[in-house]
């Protein structure tokens, strides 16, 4: 294995840690898509990242083996959060990153960018061990909220009304985004 797809097999081990997982198969499908989403200095300081928000310095000292200086770190952090392959926060002030999980997260950094390329190995991946991965937990990672109405449904099953989450956005006083679903967008 060169050192190159060693990275990527890294990424994949790291992120298949995540909640819901990355997990290998036989074809090698998921090193492709990864290797479309990521450089390979990209994926190897993916590795660094948790799950919680952390700032550069904490990353830093398990990056530091590397040999990427903190400046060389913080821009290689930055340019994940700009393609929308790690999410950021503040902190007490301080900008912090994490691992997005692949799904809710990385493959919906493609929106509005998917090729046909792309759209046959999440295909292939999602035959081959992803599918079978997403719905292995218990607790799902997104909810419906309904669109101008209400479904009425057990308390067990409680789900927000159009007019929850149109106060939700009157009253927020922070930023919030709303994005295209990848859902739609990769119907190829």
């Amino acid at each position: 294995m060169t050192i190159e797809s060693q990275v990527y097999r890294d990424l994949q081990k790291h992120l298949d840690t995540l909640p819901i997982g990355f997990p290998p198969t036989e074809s090698g499908v998921e090193l492709r898509i990864l290797k479309h989403f990521f450089t390979p200095d990209e994926a190897q300081v993916a590795t660094y990242l948790t799950i919680s928000p952390e700032p550069v310095a904490t990353i830093y000292e398990r990056a530091r083996k590397s040999g990427l200086s903190l400046e060389q770190l913080q821009a290689v952090l930055d340019s994940l959060a700009r393609k929308v392959l790690i999410t950021t926060s503040m902190e007490g002030g301080e900008k912090c990153y994490r691992n997005s999980p692949f799904v809710v997260g990385i493959w919906e950094s493609a929106v509005n960018r998917v090729t046909p390329e792309l759209y046959q190995m999440m295909g292939q991946y999602s035959q081959q061990g992803f599918g079978r991965e997403m719905y292995r937990v218990k607790t799902p990672q997104m909810r419906t909220i309904p669109v101008e109405k209400s479904i009425p449904l057990p308390e067990k099953y409680l789900v927000s009304s159009y007019d929850n989450v149109r106060d939700l956005v009157e009253k927020n006083t922070g930023q919030f985004a709303v994005a295209n679903c990848i859902c739609r967008q990769a119907t190829i």
